[in-house]
């Protein structure tokens, strides 16, 4: 460890889906505690208000995203810059905040983790709300009982993982599908015609699946707009980048195993399964 880095102190905070009111206490003492808060959130009064109630340096990272431009290379700035910012004179108390979870598909939070370590670095990470909590409470959805499948959706056909169509399966970032790049343009309704095509290798051309969007703002209401899979050309005219693609199992998944269906309810299946007084 550097002289540079011996006091710097790193916290990773999500503040949650809706704005700013689902960031939790714990998020609130951290930024407290920052002297620098460096922002990526699409909404410009969370900057504000971080302006306002927050004695730190407010640093907006938006500015790092650019038409045409690698999204890989946008999240090695924004890295950098958290980095940068930490290790400045002997080291700073620094927070990258970020909306929903700092952990569920939020790269720059991982690059920040290993520059950080690379350096000997603490990292505190604050957990929020995201958008995944937030989709499964607005189709009232429990993974317990099924269980569930979640791929990024290029990476689901770029890898080609095989889908099971009696689980629930969700799939994120299917408005920028096929493409590491990033533009704000309006999308082609071929765009999805690749996607399209593989989950039809799984499901019936009329299984009905869910475009998902969560409120991002107190006065708005989430959207659940259901779309057959033979016709996801739509989704050039209503996703964003905020939207989950919810595909429901076609039916539910056979009990195979009889015996142990016997004895789940069983208090002799109990007892043999644990240590009596």
């Amino acid at each position: 460890m550097t002289e540079e880095t011996s006091t710097a102190r790193i916290s990773v905070v999500g503040i949650g889906t809706v704005s700013l009111v689902q960031m939790t206490r714990e998020a609130d003492a951290v930024l407290r505690r920052a002297e620098v808060l460096l922002v990526l959130h699409g909404q410009s009064l969370v900057l504000d208000y971080m302006r306002e109630h927050y004695e730190a340096d407010v640093v907006d990272l938006s500015s790092a995203y650019a038409e045409d431009k690698s999204r890989s290379q946008t999240y090695i700035e924004v890295a950098q810059a958290v980095i940068d910012a930490a290790t400045q004179g002997r080291g700073r108390r620094v927070a990258y905040v970020t909306s929903g979870h700092p952990f569920v598909l939020v790269k720059p939070t991982q690059l920040i983790l290993q520059a950080a370590q690379e350096r000997g670095i603490p990292v505190t990470r604050v957990p929020g709300v995201s958008s995944l909590d937030a989709v499964w409470s607005d189709l009232g959805f429990d993974p317990g009982p099924d269980g569930a499948l979640m791929f990024e959706a290029t990476s689901l056909l770029l890898r080609r993982y095989p889908l099971i169509p009696t689980v629930p399966l969700f799939l994120w970032q299917v408005n920028t599908v096929e493409t590491a790049l990033y533009s704000t343009h309006k999308n082609r309704p071929e765009r999805f015609d690749r996607l399209q095509k593989y989950l039809l290798e799984f499901y019936p051309p009329d299984h009905v699946a869910v475009l998902a969007h969560s409120a991002s703002l107190p006065v708005t209401r989430s959207e659940l707009v259901e779309i057959p899979l033979d016709g996801l050309g739509v989704l050039a005219e209503v996703a964003t980048s905020t939207h989950i693609l919810y595909v429901p199992p076609v039916t539910r998944q056979p009990v195979a195993d009889g015996e142990l269906a016997r004895g789940v309810n069983s208090v002799e299946h109990l007892h043999g399964l644990i240590v009596m007084p």
